[in-house]
């Protein structure tokens, strides 16, 4: 990919992770973000949302970081592990949504609460399905079960720090901005290597016509 497309990726990829994180923030932080709005608290309110700001810089990085692992992982596999490499993601995915919950209700969780923890794991799926779905339609090999493995075990791992913690409002503030910008980065990278691509070639092809010429 060209600098001129990585940073164009990098750019919108960090705009949905502010952006969705401070929704997130206006919505499931209201004690954190909204409550100083509603008070005439402008001062408060506008630490408040440069903090989310950069909540959101940091999710979005955290996502870049998770996806470009996720391409060393996935060709690391495909070298170690040759045609069983998608029965191995298969095995891990499931063992990540088990995680999803069996994190949270080990540290924090009684029996009586369980229910309370299998939200995450379903509103990941069903952003993973949707993304996987859209991925696969792309192209003309099954991506289906790659798409799945990163959108549930990178996301899985993206959200080890903040399900350590026991405030749950830190699992809404990050999990829609983490989920979105691992979506983006799934579906849109393709795009921009077909176009630096035909920048290259555009480039190449214009240095050739300046030779002749002269």
């Amino acid at each position: 990919m060209t600098l001129k497309y990585l940073i164009q990726f990098y750019r919108n990829t960090l705009l949905i992770g502010v952006v969705v994180t401070y929704i997130s923030s206006l919505i499931f932080g209201y004690d954190k973000v909204t409550k100083y709005l509603f008070a005439g608290d402008i001062g408060n309110f506008v630490a408040a949302s440069v903090w989310f700001v950069v909540v959101g810089l940091l999710v979005a990085t955290i996502s870049q970081l998770a996806y470009f692992i996720y391409l060393f992982i996935n060709q690391l596999g495909i070298g170690i592990f040759g045609k069983i490499w998608p029965h191995v993601q298969i095995v891990v995915t499931i063992f990540a949504i088990f995680d999803l919950v069996y994190f949270r209700f080990l540290r924090f969780g009684g029996t009586d609460q369980i229910l309370s923890f299998i939200w995450l794991p379903i509103v990941v799926i069903i952003f993973a399905i949707i993304t996987s779905n859209a991925k696969n339609k792309q192209s003309k090999k099954n991506l289906w079960i790659p798409s799945m493995f990163f959108m549930i075990v990178m996301t899985t791992v993206e959200l080890i720090p903040f399900l350590r913690v026991e405030d749950t409002s830190w699992i809404y503030l990050t999990i829609f901005g983490l989920l979105l910008c691992n979506a983006y980065q799934l579906i849109t990278l393709p795009k921009f290597n077909a176009l630096s691509l035909k920048e290259r070639k555009t480039k190449k092809q214009n240095k050739e016509n300046g030779k002749k010429s002269s």
